[in-house]
């Protein structure tokens, strides 16, 4: 579940850092052991972890808040929540983020920035119908089992019915025949 706007941003943020400095850490993990000379991998690979994971989760940290911020700032400013502000937060935070690089590579990098989340917008849109057609599948067939139990279920009771009257009519039968018996004495 999402959290509302004000907290969200934190929230992203405080993800984007931990994602991050994860992903360095493996990548630092791998090169640390592969760069290193052989007598000293353990301590190449704690400094390269301790130099660089913190900075590239700053950096992912960074994007991240950036992002959940434009995307608070678009749903309140247009009222609504659609794939339209993930995107345009995107392109917004790329081109902010590489705003120092000059406009040219200012609007390279919203055009990324905007594509990328676009690709991911329009993935997640692709498995939600996805989800939502499996669970209509999922319904469908509940509701034609329990139709087909209900069915069942009174077809059981009509038999029981009809072999309960039967026996009442043998036993009604029996009676009749002991009462005709017992007149005759």
């Amino acid at each position: 579940m999402e959290a509302p706007c004000p907290d969200k941003i934190w929230q992203d943020a405080g993800g984007a850092f931990a994602i991050g400095y994860v992903l360095m850490g493996v990548v630092n993990i791998g090169l640390g052991f592969k760069r290193s000379p052989p007598n000293k991998r353990v301590l190449y690979t704690y400094a390269l972890l301790r130099k660089k994971s913190p900075k590239f989760g700053g950096n992912f940290a960074i994007w991240g808040s950036l992002f959940s911020g434009f995307d608070c700032t678009l749903s309140y400013i247009r009222k609504t929540e659609d794939t339209v502000n993930p995107i345009a937060a995107g392109a917004l935070t790329g081109g902010i983020l590489a705003a120092r690089s000059g406009w040219k590579h200012s609007v390279q990098a919203a055009a990324f920035g905007g594509i990328f989340i676009g690709i991911i917008e329009a993935f997640q849109h692709m498995m939600q119908k996805r989800m939502q057609a499996q669970q209509e599948e999922m319904t469908q067939q509940h509701l034609e089992e329990r139709k087909r139990y209900e069915e069942e279920r009174k077809q059981r009771e009509g038999e029981r019915k009809k072999l309960n009257e039967n026996e009442k009519s043998k036993k009604n039968k029996q009676q009749q025949q002991q009462n005709g018996e017992n007149d005759l004495d």
